[in-house]
């Protein structure tokens, strides 16, 4: 009685081939996908995409606090879009130059926390006005786009605690007001800066009798490059799932290419075989 073997061996054959593809893909081409996908989106959206800048890195102009106006100005470095790496914003507490890429649009969001102390007995509440100016290249002149009414809290000079004998506030009265008399301002997207602005300015005024004192440390602004109506703005919001199809994706890809060249050499090493036997 003979035993027909070849069928199984062939199946044996094909599933040994089936193994050897999963594991290339597994341990090699998987890998590279995903490598080759990292690097494609740190080229399409930098990991500097979004720059936090204190107020402490931005010029205080004027009379700072006094007078219930608070001015700052944050002058722009341009980088060339062929720059790999932009420096960041050190915080350190010194006016210095923020640096942002040439050519693209950028968002700005701003974050303000501000303490307003009347100088005399006055109305608790208090409307202000903000500002966001710009200095574009080649006009020196600002020009003024976005401006906003406030409402804000102020202290006023009976609400501070009486002096001690040794003239000091007591400790309290500082907590008080970081945690109940400090206003914040939240702006989103405000304006976009364009390509070709050089400079940043935000003023803060308010009439009457009234200082105004601007937390520096904890107020900031922050500038993003602008992806709307773009297929980038998804890939950012959408940071992990993007990940995960762009490199199934890149996967599908390079194993589409390896598949075929595997097919070719294989049925190329066939058809040499049967011309030998032949």
């Amino acid at each position: 009685m003979q035993v027909n073997i070849t069928l199984p061996l062939k199946w044996a054959q094909c599933w040994g081939y089936v193994l050897i593809l999963m594991s290339v893909n597994i341990m090699l081409i998987f890998p590279l996908s995903a490598f080759l996908f990292s690097d494609f989106y740190s080229r399409l959206i930098p990991a500097d995409s979004v720059q936090t800048v204190p107020f402490a890195a931005g010029q205080q102009l004027g009379t700072g606090w006094s007078g219930g106006k608070a001015i700052y100005a944050f002058k722009l470095k341009r980088y060339s879009t062929e720059t790999a790496e932009i420096p960041q914003v050190i915080p350190n507490g010194f006016p210095q130059g923020v640096p942002i890429r040439a050519d693209i649009p950028y968002n700005v969001n701003l974050d303000l926390n501000v303490f307003c102390l009347n100088k005399v007995t006055d109305l608790s509440i208090r409307d202000g006005e903000i500002t966001l100016s710009v200095s574009r290249h080649g006009k020196p002149a600002e020009n003024v786009l976005f401006r906003k009414t406030l409402l804000m809290t102020c202290a006023n000079t009976r609400d501070i605690p009486t002096l001690g004998a040794s003239g000091k506030l007591s400790p309290t009265f500082a907590r008080k007001v970081q945690q109940e008399l400090v206003n914040h301002i939240h702006l989103e997207k405000p304006i976009i800066l364009q390509h070709d602005v050089e400079k940043l300015e935000l003023s803060l005024k308010f009439a009457g009798n009234a200082n105004l004192i601007v937390d520096t440390s904890t107020s900031f602004i922050t500038l993003s490059l602008n992806f709307e109506h773009s297929l980038r703005n998804l890939m950012v919001r959408w940071k992990k799932l993007t990940h995960v199809v762009g490199t199934l994706l890149f996967n599908a890809i390079i194993s589409f290419f390896f598949l075929a060249a595997f097919a070719i050499s294989f049925f190329r090493a066939g058809h040499v075989r049967g011309s030998k036997m032949d």
